[in-house]
């Protein structure tokens, strides 16, 4: 029975260090470095086109150590009142992390920055029957389906037998691609149709596409020279559009 006091006190002492020990991790726990992100507040929900409120928005802490290349990546809640009032590029759900890449500034209205030394704009009467507009913005590359028989000759297409096939059933078939182009505006818009719709603007005139044609002395290039030709042939009647991969896209199809 004398051992019972001293194993008592043994175990009272372990429970005390147990506790200190929890606590001072506790502690050291609190002086661990954060770092404070923007993410939306739970059930709230943003739309494309919605401007920011602090209402919108809570803060979400994340160990230093653990944080890696999202502080360059997403604005820190100290930058709050930078983000708020900008206009929702896209739509977001709750708990949603806000991203640098979708906090983008009204897009640029000038098209003529846009435009290299040896570049010009050549505007396209394009048939929006036979694309979306909307899934095709600036910076895209586009070529131009157009009948040969509207250059004002018929083309040359091989007869079953050999030759030339003069029938005329041959030749309002025929058709040719003239580009590619690099397109800078498709109607009043030079960027995405959510960017615009995020800063109030309204697309219009998506009809009429203005792409960059090369000019070296005062003279076009040859496909430039090309679609300008068909447009004053055809008294500007609008062409059929293809749009092309995007770079990464072309690259792995080579």
């Amino acid at each position: 029975m004398k051992g019972v006091p001293g194993l008592l006190i043994a175990v009272g002492l372990g429970i005390v260090g147990a506790f200190c020990n929890w606590l001072y991790l506790a502690q050291k726990g609190l002086e661990i470095e954060q770092v404070h992100f923007i993410i939306v507040d739970d059930g709230t929900k943003i739309n494309a086109g919605d401007r920011f409120t602090k209402a919108h928005f809570r803060r979400i802490s994340i160990p230093k150590n653990a944080v890696g290349d999202l502080e360059k990546g997403a604005p820190l809640w100290s930058e709050l009142e930078t983000v708020v009032g900008m206009a929702a590029t896209k739509s977001y759900g709750p708990g949603e992390i806000i991203l640098r890449q979708h906090l983008r500034t009204p897009p640029e209205t000038d098209i003529k920055k846009l435009l290299a030394p040896d570049e010009r704009v050549l505007w396209i009467p394009v048939d929006t029957r036979t694309f979306v507009p909307s899934l095709v913005n600036a910076g895209d590359q586009v070529s131009f389906v157009v009948s040969r028989m509207n250059h004002g000759a018929p083309p040359l297409v091989s007869a079953p037998g050999g030759g030339e096939d003069t029938r005329p059933n041959a030749s309002k078939a025929a058709t040719e691609i003239i580009g590619p182009f690099r397109i800078l505006a498709l109607g009043n818009r030079l960027g995405s149709s959510e960017v615009l719709k995020a800063y109030g603007g309204t697309a219009a005139q998506e009809n009429i596409m203005a792409i960059a044609v090369k000019i070296t002395a005062g003279v076009l290039d040859e496909r430039g020279q090309q679609i300008s030709d068909l447009l004053r042939l055809t008294n500007f009647q609008q062409v059929q559009v293809l749009l092309h991969p995007s770079g990464d896209v072309a690259k792995a199809l080579k």
